[in-house]
Formats: C-alpha cells, sequence, structure tokens
C-alpha cells in the first residue's frame, strides 16, 4: 500500500501493477505481490484528461494512490482497466435532437445517442446541464445519467432556448 497521501507519495509505479479479472469477474488490482479487491476507481479529471491520474481506493475509502497515465500500463492491463471506466463512466453522446419540449417544468427529449435511441427527461434544466466549454455541454437526466451534447451551437434556436444554452 502507498504511504502518505501527499502527490509524490500516492504516484503508483506502472510497472508493479497488474490488473486482471478474477474468476467472478471482478476487477482485481495488483501491485507487486499485493493483491486488491472491491476497488473504488475515480478519474481525477473525468472530462478533460480521460486517461490521466486515476485514483483507487479501498471499499472504506483508504486511498490505494493515483496512476499518471493509463497508457502507462502494459497493454492487457490497460485494456482492462479502461473497460472498467467505461463502465463507471458511461456518458453516451447526443448525436441529434428528434424532439424536443418542455412540459410542468420537465424538458424532455427523443434523441438518438452514440448508445442507440433514448427518451431523456431533464428537470431543474439550470442545475442539470453543465457547459463543459463554448460548445460541448453535459446533459443529467431525471435518473442520473449523464449525456454529452456536442457542438451545441448548431442546435436550432428554438432548442438552445428551451435547454437554456
Amino acid at each position: 500500500m502507498v504511504q502518505g497521501l501527499d502527490y509524490e507519495n500516492a504516484l503508483l509505479d506502472p510497472g508493479e501493477l497488474r490488473f486482471y479479472r478474477s474468476d467472478r469477474g471482478s476487477l482485481v488490482m495488483c501491485v507487486g505481490e499485493e493483491k486488491y479487491r472491491d476497488l473504488n476507481i475515480r478519474r481525477a479529471f473525468p472530462l478533460e484528461e480521460t486517461n490521466r491520474f486515476i485514483g483507487f481506493f479501498l471499499a472504506d475509502g483508504t486511498e490505494l494512490g493515483l496512476l499518471e497515465d493509463i497508457e502507462s500500463l502494459d497493454a492487457g492491463s490497460r485494456i482492462i482497466l479502461e473497460n472498467e471506466l467505461e463502465k463507471i463512466y458511461f456518458r453516451p453522446v447526443i448525436l441529434r435532437i428528434h424532439s424536443i419540449g418542455e412540459e410542468f417544468g420537465v424538458v424532455y427529449m427523443d434523441t438518438e445517442t452514440s448508445s442507440g435511441p433514448r427518451h431523456i427527461e431533464i428537470r431543474q434544466i439550470r442545475n442539470k446541464i453543465r457547459l463543459l466549454s463554448s460548445y460541448r455541454a453535459l446533459i443529467e437526466d431525471v435518473d442520473g445519467n449523464r449525456y454529452e451534447l456536442r457542438d451545441w451551437n448548431r442546435l436550432p434556436k428554438m432548442t438552445r432556448a428551451i435547454l437554456s444554452l
């Protein structure tokens, strides 16, 4: 286990890390001879640096350390870790908005996403749409699912008005 919580001591050596799936399919992280299961994995910068600064924690919140860059892992471990992060940070991209409306303070949209068609409902729209840049936005629906909207400037004026963009 990594000692201390300061940046220098929290960095994990990618040469000592290995990831694999247990017989039951859960993620296992090996640091040298130590094996860790029941991990919580978090991206420090989930929107900007998706493959850098990945934090590993035990279920009780104990920090194991920080991986500076996924690309520094061996190919097999990198693929397993990337797949795990994709499950944790599932975020389809909205490709097309077929219809949009608002009723009783709830915005609803029928969309085509990178994961297929979705009916999205948004309450408290001012709190559930976060601008990521001058053209990207993150939308959270009533179920807590997050969707990325790329280049919202291209949306029709009425759609932008309904979404308060």
